[in-house]
């Protein structure tokens, strides 16, 4: 069997007790042999005791642990850091020691480390479903604020942990609820997480979108203006987000965005206002509901001006130059008075509907009377069949791909080996 590094030796040196059986042996080592990985994990007595690597499983270190409860370790006793064994098992997800902990004793919801987190904390932070829900049904409270002001719910979010947010919602967290400085799970997400997630997620669960805060009084769309969290942005706009909500110093969301001075967040605002105020028009209201109607016929008609113009029976290209550029103004004017931002998004499959359309019309008008009808099956079975996959790709869903943690692990080796020597650098020093 291969020897321990001096990394190894070093820790089984220095650990003692029921801790280095619980928290550093419970660690996982892994050795590249040339382009593969070899997992191997250590107990507390391997310099006396080698273990052999296929026999080194979770269920021995239990046992181990077991022992050394019942011999009279206090599952209580936290070390010099103030961290507990429920912490190290609910960080490393063991499951079966927390459940063994528990009946000896442990409490659930007790405070330690540096962040003066409880065990659950630990586990939301490191995204362990499975650990979170024996937790919870062990009893512990996830709304408990840790040494940041976050509850379970904030950590969640912070560290974009999406199924633990939909587990922690289920079971009674108010999206809504407030951290010690009064940031919603909205706020937090437009602030601190750049992109669409979990701002897109947290809105489907219909947050208050004008909550403020305790210290600044900015709304979701004030952090997201501040952060400059273009996506968050969209997003809380789509919803109906209030633009002219001030905060403490009387800013609204556009007066943050022109202080930052962030162009493409003072355009979509200044946008969104100006389409608020058309809706109240009925013409308007009228025109939204065939928004893409618009959009396609737009994008035909402008394909058709471009050959129409570049057709002309004239060698003046000033002429057609100013032509295509007043049509160019025109549809950009166009698109800007009456198609709402978030709905833009449809032109690159209006205009490829359009251009369908017309290669469809030019070859039945042009091609097919100078050729055999048998000839023309290939290309009317190929528009079709482009037709029907892009209906497909834009109508049907994806769906998603499971993957358990010990995959995960398998895949991203060299992520998974980082970890694990950190973790062990960590804990040096108990």
């Amino acid at each position: 069997m291969r020897e321990p590094t001096h990394v190894a030796s070093v820790l089984a040196g220095k650990f003692t007790g029921v801790w280095n059986v619980c928290v550093i042996l419970d660690q996982v080592r892994r050795i590249r042999v040339g382009t593969h990985l070899e997992t191997e994990y250590y107990t507390a007595n391997e310099k006396y005791h080698p273990t052999n690597p296929k026999d080194g499983d979770l269920y021995g270190i239990l046992e181990r642990c077991k022992e050394l409860v019942e011999a009279g370790y206090d599952v209580r006793q936290p070390d010099k850091e103030n961290v507990t064994l429920l912490h190290w098992a609910a960080i490393n997800n063991r499951l079966d020691l927390i459940k063994f902990y528990i009946s000896k004793g442990a409490v659930v919801d007790q405070l330690g480390g540096d962040l003066n987190s409880t065990p659950l904390h630990w586990a939301i932070r490191q995204g362990h479903l499975s650990m979170v829900i024996l937790l919870l049904k062990c009893g512990a409270d996830p709304a408990l604020i840790d040494g940041e002001g976050y509850s379970g719910i904030h950590l969640a979010v912070v560290f974009q942990h999406m199924p633990v947010i939909a587990y922690l919602i289920s079971k009674g967290q108010s999206v809504d609820t407030t951290d010690f400085s009064g940031q919603t799970p909205l706020m937090l997400s437009a602030q601190k997480v750049i992109g669409p997630e979990p701002t897109g997620f947290l809105l489907k669960f219909n947050p208050s979108l004008s909550a403020v805060d305790k210290i600044q009084k900015n709304t979701a769309l004030h952090w997201a203006v501040t952060a400059g969290n273009v996506n968050a942005v969209e997003l809380l706009l789509d919803a109906g987000s209030n633009l002219d909500i001030k905060n403490v110093k009387g800013e609204t969301p556009l007066d943050l965005a022109r202080q930052i001075k962030n162009c493409l967040i003072i355009h979509m605002l200044t946008q969104e206002e100006k389409m608020r105020i058309r809706k109240n028009s009925r013409l308007f209201r009228m025109l939204a509901k065939y928004e893409f109607f618009l959009l396609s016929l737009s994008s035909l008609t402008l394909m058709w001006a471009i050959g129409y113009i570049m057709d002309l029976n004239s060698d003046s290209w000033l002429l057609k130059g100013s032509l295509l550029l007043f049509i160019f103004f025109g549809m950009s004017l166009l698109t800007r008075q009456f198609v709402e931002l978030k709905n833009l998004k449809y032109l690159p499959a209006a205009f490829m509907l359009s251009s369908v359309f017309w290669l469809s019309m030019t070859w039945f008008v042009w091609f097919l009377p100078d050729i055999l009808y048998t000839q023309g099956i290939p290309f009317i079975l190929s528009v079709m069949g482009l037709l029907y996959y892009f209906y497909k790709t834009w109508r049907t869903d994806p769906g998603y791909i499971k993957i358990s943690e010990e995959e995960r692990r398998k895949k991203n080796p060299d992520k998974e080996l980082a970890f694990t020597q950190n973790t062990l650098y960590e804990n040096e020093e108990y």
